[in-house]
């Protein structure tokens, strides 16, 4: 008996020796990571790549290695699963998965000797918990790392892709700016034609509609190079005006947009499938609209109206036009989309909002503006020109961050009278046949 507890006593001392050394290499693993254990490599037998009865204790290890990586992880960042999107991120993920699955040895129950295997697993937990630890934590570091790198990669394809947005709308913006200059340049080769040595302005409107023109007193390309900059380019423009094409359904007769510009609501009619066409008296801007594919023709806005058969049109727009008209000038406007009109035909008139303090600046930065024009009065002007059903839709509301809080009634009368929707549209129809 003595000299068996001799023999178990060397056998534990010779055990416990060989475990030191292992611990020692494990912990000389990121100095030397190409170097060869040799304890590990003839524990071979400890380190089986199978699973095996001794999975739940190699479970509640590597939860409590889990556990103390996070308890020590940064406060307030979050381990969040990314979406895996590439092929290289869906092969890491499941080589580190892999690699989760034999964080410690364990006996496949098929191996010859798994009992006295799973006893020596067992007895000599002390030597391989250390390296399991370190494999936990070293396969819980490498998926940190590469979670980092797949958030890294979308982050920097979403910025690459807002770049790419700002590139495109910057070098339309410049697209159009040169072909405004285009523009210049060409009537001032044309009016130089006209008169050799004679500088010459741009022509003014007709004489038999006086003051009906934006562009009596500024040059085409400067009043072009003034839309651009403070109305926004063309898409925005267009968004806004979507608003108004369910009015276009079953229209009795094409429509004539007046002082269409670069004919932004033209194009959506035409994608609606809604025949139109439009008249605008800046050349460049009609240029524009051509270039884009729209029915567009250059002259005054009214005597292309008056030149229409009566009862001919399905509908007439007006975007932003009537400030630049004298009242007599809307008047006559009215008058004619009335008799143009087919019976059922309708009439829509948008401008600035005048009922809100905010949007005055808007009507005053415009040099070519006229005089506003209240909802009521344009009600009532089109109201006596024949029209019926006619209401006003206000636009263009202010975001929140621009009102007041509306915690009070004064609250609500001071937003509606200072910082009430921009724009407003007069929306009317002409009686139909049965009236």
């Amino acid at each position: 008996a003595q000299r068996r507890r001799g023999r178990l006593k060397a056998g534990s001392e010779q055990a416990l020796e060989s475990a030191r050394g292992c611990r020692n290499h494990v912990v000389d693993i990121r100095r030397a990571p190409g170097r060869s254990f040799g304890c590990i490599r003839d524990a071979s037998l400890l380190f089986s790549p199978a699973v095996s009865s001794e999975r739940d204790r190699a479970r509640r290890l590597a939860d409590e290695v889990r556990t103390a990586v996070a308890e020590t992880a940064p406060a307030g960042v979050a381990h969040v699963e990314p979406e895996l999107g590439s092929a290289d991120e869906r092969a890491s993920h499941a080589a580190t998965a892999r690699a989760a699955a034999h964080v410690m040895p364990s006996v496949p129950s098929g191996a010859r000797l798994a009992g006295a295997k799973r006893g020596a697993l067992r007895a000599l937990r002390f030597v391989w918990r250390d390296q399991a630890s370190f494999n936990a934590l070293l396969l819980d570091a490498v998926e940190s790392l590469r979670q980092a790198i797949s958030r890294e990669r979308r982050d920097n394809a979403e910025r690459l892709e807002k770049m790419e947005g700002a590139i495109a709308a910057s070098g339309a913006a410049v697209r159009r700016r040169s072909a405004i200059e285009d523009g210049r340049f060409a009537a001032l080769e044309a009016a130089r034609a006209a008169a050799p040595g004679a500088a010459q302005l741009p022509a003014a409107a007709s004489a038999s509609a006086p003051g009906l023109s934006p562009l009596a007193s500024l040059p085409p390309g400067v009043y072009s190079l003034f839309e651009e900059r403070f109305r926004g380019p063309a898409e925005d423009v267009a968004a806004k005006q979507r608003f108004y094409l369910p009015l276009f359904e079953n229209l009795p007769g094409p429509v004539l947009d007046v002082g269409c510009g670069r004919g932004e609501f033209l194009k959506i009619l035409r994608e609606a499938g809604v025949p139109a066409s439009g008249v605008e008296t800046n050349p460049i801007a009609v240029r524009h609209g051509r270039e884009e594919g729209v029915d567009v023709r250059e002259g005054d806005g009214l005597a292309v109206l008056a030149a229409q058969p009566s009862g001919s049109l399905g509908a007439v727009t007006a975007f932003q036009v009537v400030e630049h008209w004298t009242p007599e000038a809307i008047f006559v406007f009215l008058r004619e989309s009335r008799r143009a009109l087919a019976p059922a035909g309708l009439l829509v008139a948008e401008t600035i909002n005048t009922d809100s303090l905010s949007a005055w600046r808007a009507f005053f930065l415009d040099p070519s503006h006229v005089r506003p024009v209240p909802p009521e009065a344009l009600r009532f002007l089109a109201e006596a020109a024949g029209f019926v059903d006619a209401r006003i839709e206000y636009l263009a509301p202010l975001p929140a961050g621009a009102r007041l809080e509306e915690k009070t009634e004064n609250d609500r009368l001071l937003n509606r009278l200072l910082f009430a929707p921009q724009d407003y549209a007069l929306i009317a129809r002409v009686p139909g046949e049965s009236a």
